[in-house]
């Protein structure tokens, strides 16, 4: 298991992922808001309007898109790739 982070409207959140695959996709979340707030590009963050990532205890945590957000967020220093992994279980 490994424990990572997913942001939220109220900052970073961590969430405990068991699958690999969900672990993949919110790597390649995380890729896409990375270059959004580099670039402005938000054609990647696109693909993931609507979509959720599933915790190990099988709860639902949307992807944020909103580009407001993610702007906020990103001024505020929130936003570092470097934080993605917080730890492994």
């Amino acid at each position: 298991m490994s424990v990572l982070l997913i942001p939220t409207p109220t900052g970073l959140t961590e969430i405990t992922i068991r699958d690999s695959r969900q672990a993949t996709q919110l790597a390649e979340y995380w890729n896409a808001v990375q270059r959004y707030l580099q670039t402005g590009d938000e054609s990647e963050l696109r693909r993931f309007k609507g979509k959720h990532i599933k915790d190990a205890k099988g709860r639902s945590m949307p992807l944020l898109t909103d580009t407001q957000e993610l702007d906020r967020l990103g001024n505020a220093g929130v936003l570092s790739f470097e934080s993605l992994y917080v730890r492994v279980r």
